[in-house]
């Protein structure tokens, strides 16, 4: 007789497939949420791309609009060519012109009329180069202008933009805060193809003497002693100049050089002097020229300054030496060339790194060409910098090499780390708008005798600051500068 199971144990026996089937029916709404909030994901992500590729659509006009830029910068530069061009067949038609059509009698004797144009020639020719002889007391270095007549001069003939070579708003609108492209700013003021302080074809030429324009009686004119006197002193201004020479290409290998050196030479010649930076061979070309300047005109500012102007020299030497997109890219905007560098001027002038400096210098360096002004800056020349030398540079125990601190290298990028003390414009106030004063603090009014900026609250939060990381730093709470 077979065995039947009573109802407790069929019911103990179905209990099990019972939990089965309901961790089954779990696990499926589990696994249906799961693949949900995964399409969801999808969703979400799918739109997200396609909101990106909607945004990339849209800023192909912008790449249109830098081709109609590089249209315009090309077209700009024909234009100046054909003026070149023109301006000089039409001086070499009125110089033909002009030549007189007599025989060999008539020159021998020539008429009152002949004297009279022969004279009146002679004073134009004068007129125009701006060298029209003058007295000792009109050449004094603290007198010396541009000449009316300058404004006759192709320099300023640019019925179609500001200057020649620039593109922008029409004559009269001109601003110095213009947005250019870099490519077409790279075109236009080429260092090398239009170089700092040369002259372009069509302009009129100053001569090959480094000071241009060239003064003919002036601190920085170019004299030899009479003999039998003492020879005079070095001019700071001719002899930084004559020190810098002229931009000049770049090598693959000398570029190299120049990468390698860029952080690491200045620190050391510092710290060690530049004799060791020679016998190390970390002595490049334009190291050499950087360092007769840094002789002659920085040699007794203190550290700090020495490598702030050591180190944005060499950035600009660089890049002057090769003029690519991504080096104009590392050069802080406020040291590019400025609309009025492209008149012909002394090479140093673009090394002042105040657009507005600068400027002053194209237009009348002679009034700041004397020795005094180099002694007032290098007495009074500033970094806002709240920490020691120690901390503007690292040291690689392992290589050897010397590199600048980021926040070192951030802080020259700030053109208000770049300051005078107010004694500095005492003796030149019209450069008290160009130059960031120290901590903001405003001139005298008895010896400036100009107007005085108020002074700016900002500075005394910046002198609390620097109080208190100096403070922090004698107490060791702020970490030294590690090796790296």
């Amino acid at each position: 007789m077979e065995y039947l199971p009573s109802e407790p144990e069929a019911a103990a026996a179905k209990a099990p497939d019972e939990v089965i089937d309901s961790r089954r029916q779990k696990k499926r709404e589990l696994d249906r949420k799961a693949q949900r909030l995964a399409r969801e994901r999808t969703k979400s992500r799918i739109a997200e791309l396609e909101a990106m590729v909607d945004r990339l659509r849209q800023s192909d006009s912008n790449a249109q609009i830098r081709s109609l830029m590089d249209q315009l910068a090309q077209v700009t530069k024909e234009r100046d060519k054909a003026r070149q061009v023109l301006r000089s067949l039409d001086n070499t038609i009125h110089r033909h012109l002009n030549e007189p059509d007599t025989s060999l009698s008539q020159s021998r004797n020539p008429s009152k009329d002949d004297v009279a144009v022969s004279q009146t020639s002679t004073a134009s020719s004068r007129t125009v180069v701006g060298l029209e002889p003058c007295t000792a007391q009109e050449c004094d270095g603290s007198s010396m202008r541009i000449p009316p007549d300058a404004v006759s001069l192709g320099v300023w003939d640019d019925p179609l933009g500001c200057l020649s070579g620039f593109h922008g708003s029409a004559p009269g609108e001109c601003d110095f805060t213009q947005q250019f492209s870099p490519q077409s700013y790279m075109e236009n003021i080429n260092p090398l193809q239009n170089g700092p302080g040369s002259v372009s074809d069509g302009e009129i030429p100053y001569g090959d003497d480094v000071i241009v324009p060239k003064a003919m009686i002036c601190h920085c004119a170019l004299s030899q002693p009479a003999q039998g006197l003492q020879k005079p002193p070095l001019n700071k201004w001719r002899a930084a100049n004559e020190l810098l020479g002229k931009s000049t290409l770049l090598s693959r290998v000398e570029i190299n050089a120049e990468d390698r050196t860029s952080e690491d030479t200045p620190v050391r010649a510092i710290l060690k002097g530049w004799d060791s930076v020679e016998r190390d061979g970390m002595m490049t070309d334009s190291w050499r020229k950087l360092r007769g300047v840094d002789e002659v005109c920085f040699k007794t500012c203190s550290p700090v300054e020495r490598l702030a102007i050591l180190r944005m020299m060499h950035l600009l030497m660089t890049y002057h030496g090769d003029p690519t997109l991504e080096r104009h890219a590392s050069v802080p905007r406020w040291f590019l060339m400025r609309p009025s560098q492209t008149i012909a001027h002394s090479y140093a002038i673009d090394y002042f790194v105040w657009p507005g400096v600068r400027e002053r210098f194209v237009f009348s360096q002679h009034q700041y060409c004397t020795n005094l002004f180099w002694d007032l800056f290098r007495g009074n020349f500033k970094i806002l910098w709240p920490y020691g030398f120690r901390d503007t540079y690292m040291h690689n125990s392992e290589t050897g090499q010397f590199h600048l601190s980021p926040l070192f290298e951030e802080r020259l990028r700030d053109i208000n780390s770049w300051t005078m003390s107010p004694d500095f414009f005492v003796q030149f106030p019209e450069l008290y708008g160009d130059i960031p004063s120290y901590l903001g603090l405003p001139l005298n009014v008895s010896n400036s005798g100009s107007a005085v900026v108020p002074y700016v609250p900002a500075a005394r939060r910046l002198v609390e600051r620097m109080d208190k990381d100096v403070e922090a730093e004698s107490q060791g709470t702020m970490p030294d500068v590690m090796e790296v």
